[in-house]
């Protein structure tokens, strides 16, 4: 049960959201947005805008408490802990989209801060290989400007493999290879790390 940050009887004046008399035993370890401000209050729903990325409780390290009709959940990953109080629908009956609630007050940088650092630990295996296939185009762009042939870019970049390839794939993808990473230096900075 959540309760009210009370000032302790005892001497010091420490503050509790859980009540300090109780046995620890019995309290659960209970996170909420009404009381730090590093938890990132959130909605839970099976529908979002085009391109959102759903968050699924099962297959992430999650720890979640129940409590008044809200998740209280503390999500693990790369190292980083995240926790989110889900205030309207569930987080754990499958994939759903977060929607983050913030409120203009004294915690509205911190808590995008908190955002931030929780959806750049979300890097999809797929935009971990789009991220490859532009260094690799960088790489190929790099050696043809030291002089390598295609078939010596295939090598370095893409590793050993028949040459030209069955219908001169690997000869092909060089070429799309180079011509890609052409573009993005022609482009900048923001197509390189943007895409």
């Amino acid at each position: 049960m959540l309760q009210r940050t009370l000032p302790s009887s005892r001497t010091g004046g420490c503050t509790f959201p859980e009540n300090p008399a109780d046995d620890c035993a019995i309290v659960l370890p209970l996170w909420s947005a009404a009381v730090d401000p590093h938890v990132l209050p959130a909605r839970a729903s099976r529908t979002g805008s085009p391109g959102a990325r759903p968050f699924d409780a099962s297959a992430e390290v999650v720890r979640a408490v129940r409590s008044r009709g809200r998740e209280h959940l503390l999500v693990e990953r790369n190292g980083m802990v995240t926790r989110l109080d889900i205030i309207d629908g569930t987080s754990l009956a499958g994939p759903v989209v977060l929607h983050f609630d913030l409120a203009d007050d004294p915690h509205l940088e911190r808590r995008i801060a908190a955002i931030r650092s929780f959806t750049a630990s979300t890097a999809s295996p797929r935009l971990h290989r789009q991220l490859a296939r532009r260094l690799h185009a960088l790489q190929a762009v790099d050696a043809r400007d030291l002089g390598a042939s295609l078939r010596e870019i295939a090598e370095r970049v893409l590793g050993p493999g028949d040459w030209p390839g069955d219908g001169e794939h690997r000869k092909s993808h060089v070429r799309r290879m180079i011509a890609a990473g052409e573009r993005m230096i022609s482009a900048g900075p923001r197509a390189v790390l943007g895409g």
